[in-house]
């Protein structure tokens, strides 16, 4: 009489699994990215403005996009210069110099060397990626004689997108644009970095993938 075992089926070996290989739930390739983002400056203790605009890419490859970018400076009574502006002015019995941005417009071109997805309390999976950018435009700014002028400005940054959909991300970037500026002393280089936040919009909403699965 033969022996019974209560499982005959042998383990599987590596040769026998599946691998399955997820899509990304998100393709950027070919499409065109509308970004509205409200912003402010962060580096100047004597003066902080904030910066209402927006920007429009173009995705040629999954890792690399280009685009325009606009930002207006001038909100009315929103920003200025801050109490230690006002302190300085105290101690001195002088005003001290500041820049007064008005507007800033440019291109740019941005690389996506970082990107990935993380788990929210093993509930939900959120995709992201990291952009780094560089570009130029044009920066105008008030001068120390209260005239508007502007010059050509560089500009460096880095972009982080939190995908909500398909079509939709969260972003935060910071900006680091510098540039030429008239003060009452004499012409210098300043510097400009802004912290923004907004929102994408993919378009077409949607997208389909070119190869099988």
């Amino acid at each position: 009489m033969l022996p019974a075992f209560a499982n005959a089926q042998s383990k599987p070996t590596p040769e026998d699994e599946i691998a399955v290989v997820q899509r990304k739930p998100v393709l950027r390739k070919g499409r065109v990215e509308f970004a509205p983002e409200f912003g402010l400056t962060i580096n100047d203790s004597l003066i902080q403005q904030f910066e209402l605009g927006g920007k429009l890419n173009y995705h040629a490859t999954e890792f690399l996009w280009f685009g325009g970018e606009f930002g207006w400076f001038d909100l009315g009574e929103l920003g200025g210069v801050t109490d230690e502006y006002f302190d300085v002015l105290d101690k001195t019995s002088s005003a001290p110099e500041v820049v007064e941005l008005k507007w800033y417009a440019g291109a740019r071109v941005g690389l996506v060397p970082i990107y990935g997805k993380f788990a929210i309390f093993d509930s939900a999976i959120v995709y992201y990626d990291l952009s780094v950018t560089l570009g130029g435009g044009y920066l105008t700014h008030v001068t120390g004689i209260g005239e508007e002028t502007g010059a050509g400005a560089g500009e460096i940054g880095a972009q982080f997108r939190i995908f909500m959909n398909k079509w939709l991300a969260l972003t935060a970037s910071v900006n680091d644009r510098i540039a030429p500026v008239e003060l009452q002393t004499g012409s210098t280089v300043a510097q400009f970095v802004t912290v923004n936040f907004g929102t994408s919009f993919f378009l077409p909403f949607g997208f389909e993938y070119s190869t099988a699965r």
